[in-house]
């Protein structure tokens, strides 16, 4: 059964793979009974649940509007690339977080 990562992590048992919130668990393969009861519990290295089964609610979900969770993925773009330089939704690079934001802007 297929699990969602609700907390960042890197997987000691799965050659260090990171998992990144929202990613699904695990990402191939098949984990023990055991892992996963440690991963769904506050019984792990972090001392939070990291994962949840697929269709269940967390209790320390972020419960947004819809409007909100719109927001924040069309604030995806521009993407940081590390120094000045964002990456527009259409691939193209800019540099300067205003010039990015103003380019992004008017591709919608």
């Amino acid at each position: 059964m297929p699990y969602k990562v609700i907390r960042a992590f890197r997987d000691k048992e799965d050659d260090h793979r990171v998992y990144r919130k929202g990613d699904t668990f695990p990402a191939k393969g098949k984990v023990s009974k055991e892992r996963i009861s440690e991963l769904l519990s506050t019984e792990n290295k972090v001392g939070k649940p990291l994962i949840e089964q697929l269709g269940v609610e967390s209790e320390e979900a972020d419960h947004e509007p819809e409007e909100s969770k719109q927001s924040s993925e069309e604030s995806e773009f521009p993407k940081h690339t590390g120094g000045p330089w964002y990456v527009l939704s259409n691939g193209e690079k800019i540099q300067g977080k205003e010039e990015a934001l103003a380019a992004e802007a008017e591709l919608k």
